[in-house]
C-alpha cells in the first residue's frame, strides 16, 4: 500500500465524519494525517514493515499511528468501515464530483435523500436540488457537468499518485529479476494530468516467472487474470494494471502502440499505409518481412519522421511537425532555474 492510498483513506474517513457532523477537531485531525501522509518523501509501508516510529511524522500521534499500522497490514481501516455501515457507500461517490465537498453532500443526502450519483441525477431532473441553499444555477451548472463526466467514464487518479503506484510497482518487478526491459505506457507515459490504469510492458527470457512474481504482488486487491505473457490485477486502492510481457524485436512497436493516444495511432497508420506498411504493436511490416519494431526510434524513422516524445502524441499536428524536423524542444527538470513566489489574500492562506 503506497502513500496516496493511505492519504485517501485518511480523508474519506475525514469526509465521512463531517456528513455525521462529528466533532471538527476530530475531522481535522484525520484531514492532517492524510496531508502528512501524502506529502511523506519516505514509504509509509516500509516504515510500518520495519517497525519504525509513525510518531516521528508530523501529525501522526500514537492513535493515527496504530490506525495506519493497521490500514497497511489489512488493507482496511475498522473506522472507515464502521463509518460506511452507518451511511450509504454511494456517498463517497458523490464526493469525487467538483463542487460537492462534505457540506453539499450531507445537505444533500439529509435533506433530499440522495445517496448516489444516480439519485443526484433524479433530483436534478426534477428542480429539486436549487431549491437547496448555497446551490444556485451556477454551482447546480458545475454540479451537472461533473456528474455527466463521473457517469461516462472511469474513476481516474492524479498523475502523481499514480507515479508513486507505478514506480514501486516497476522496482518490485526488477527485484525478482530476469527482467530486461520495461516500461510504464499509456496516458501514465504521455504525462497525462489524470491516469485511468496503468499499462506495463517487459521483455524477459522467462514471462511466466515475471507474471507469477507481478499477481504476487504484496499491494494487490485482486488478481483479474493470470497467464503466461499477460496479466491483469487491480491493486488495493482500485488502480487496475496490466502487465504484457513482449517479443524483444517487437518492445519498440509494442511501447509506441500502447502509449497512444488512439488518434496519433491512427494518423500513423494511415501514414504507414501511403507508404505500403502496415503498422500494429508486434512492428512495422512491408508484406510479411517485418522492417523495424526492436525501438520506437526506428519505426518514426522509417515512417520519415522525427521521434515523437510521448507528450506530444495527441494528434494535435506532431507528426507533420516530425516530418519537417520542426517538433518543440520540451522543457524539462534541469532547465528549471528558479521557482516564482507569490503571496495573495485570494485563497485562506495555507498555501502561501
Amino acid at each position: 500500500m503506497q502513500n496516496p492510498d493511505v492519504a485517501r483513506a485518511f480523508d474519506e474517513v475525514a469526509d465521512l465524519l463531517e456528513i455525521k457532523d462529528e466533532n471538527p477537531f476530530r475531522v481535522r485531525a484525520y484531514r492532517n494525517a492524510a496531508r502528512a501522509i501524502r506529502d511523506f518523501p519516505e514509504s509509509i509501508a516500509d516504515w510500518v514493515r520495519e517497525t519504525r516510529d509513525l510518531t516521528e511524522i508530523p501529525g501522526i500521534g500514537e492513535d493515527l499511528a496504530e490506525k495506519i499500522a493497521t490500514l497497511v497490514s489489512t488493507g482496511e481501516l475498522p473506522l472507515r468501515k464502521q463509518l460506511l455501515s452507518k451511511l450509504p457507500a454511494g456517498l463517497l461517490d458523490l464526493l469525487r464530483i467538483p463542487g460537492l465537498g462534505p457540506k453539499r453532500v450531507k445537505l444533500l443526502y439529509s435533506k433530499l435523500k440522495v445517496k448516489s450519483p444516480a439519485d443526484l441525477a433524479t433530483a436534478l431532473e426534477r428542480g429539486r436540488v436549487t431549491k437547496l441553499k448555497g446551490f444556485g444555477p451556477k454551482m447546480e451548472e458545475k454540479i451537472r457537468a461533473g456528474l455527466g463526466a463521473a457517469q461516462v467514464t472511469e474513476r481516474r487518479m492524479l498523475l502523481n499518485e499514480a507515479e508513486t503506484q507505478a514506480e514501486a510497482l516497476v522496482t518490485y518487478l526488477k527485484e525478482g529479476g530476469g527482467i530486461k526491459e520495461i516500461a510504464v505506457a499509456g496516458s501514465y507515459r504521455r504525462r497525462r494530468e489524470t491516469i485511468g490504469d496503468l499499462d506495463i510492458l517487459a521483455t524477459s527470457a522467462d514471462s511466466a516467472k515475471v507474471m507469477r512474481r507481478f499477481v504476487g504482488y504484496p499491494d494487490a486487491g485482486e488478481v483479474l487474470s493470470q497467464g503466461d505473457t499477460r496479466s491483469t490485477i487491480k491493486l488495493r486502492g482500485g488502480l487496475q494494471v496490466d502487465l504484457r510481457a513482449v517479443d524483444p524485436a517487437a518492445y519498440g512497436a509494442a511501447l509506441q502502440y500502447f502509449t497512444g493516444s488512439k488518434a496519433h495511432n491512427v494518423e500513423l497508420r494511415q501514414l504507414a499505409q501511403g507508404k505500403d506498411l502496415k503498422l500494429n504493436e508486434y512492428g512495422l511490416f512491408r508484406g510479411t518481412r517485418r522492417v523495424a519494431g526492436k525501438t520506437e526510434e526506428e519505426i518514426y524513422a522509417k515512417l520519415g519522421l522525427d521521434w515523437i516524445p510521448p507528450e506530444l502524441r495527441e494528434a494535435r499536428g506532431e507528426i507533420a511537425l516530425a516530418r519537417e524536423h520542426r517538433l518543440p524542444k520540451l522543457v524539462e527538470l534541469k532547465d528549471i532555474r528558479g521557482d516564482l513566489q507569490m503571496h495573495t489574500n485570494a485563497t485562506d492562506g495555507k498555501g502561501t
